[in-house]
């Protein structure tokens, strides 16, 4: 899948390993950005059997949104969606 990207994005795209925060202002392509790079980690099959990509917001409705995006973009790499990942809000991590 190829994506155009602005330079930001770019950097966010070619992360690899460990913890990353992103901060922007509304309307940026955050969630755009790190539904796709989260496809690209799953895709990539280097994640161990316990393993899986954690995406943590503060609402319930970006939870809606990156849930779907990411769904998208692994069925798209020709991945079954709903593995490999979850989404919650603060709360809802918390709470797990």
């Amino acid at each position: 899948m190829t994506a155009r990207l602005r330079q930001h994005q770019e950097k966010v795209v070619a992360y690899q390993r460990g913890r990353m925060g992103v901060s922007a202002v509304p309307g940026s392509g955050k969630t755009w950005t790190l539904s796709y790079l989260a496809a690209d980690l799953i895709a990539a099959g280097d994640l161990d059997d316990d393993q899986e990509i954690l995406i943590v917001t503060l609402v319930n409705s970006a939870v809606d949104n990156f849930y779907q995006r990411v769904s998208q973009f692994v069925q798209a790499r020709g991945l079954l969606p709903n593995l490999g990942y979850r989404v919650r809000t603060l709360h809802g991590l918390a709470h797990d």
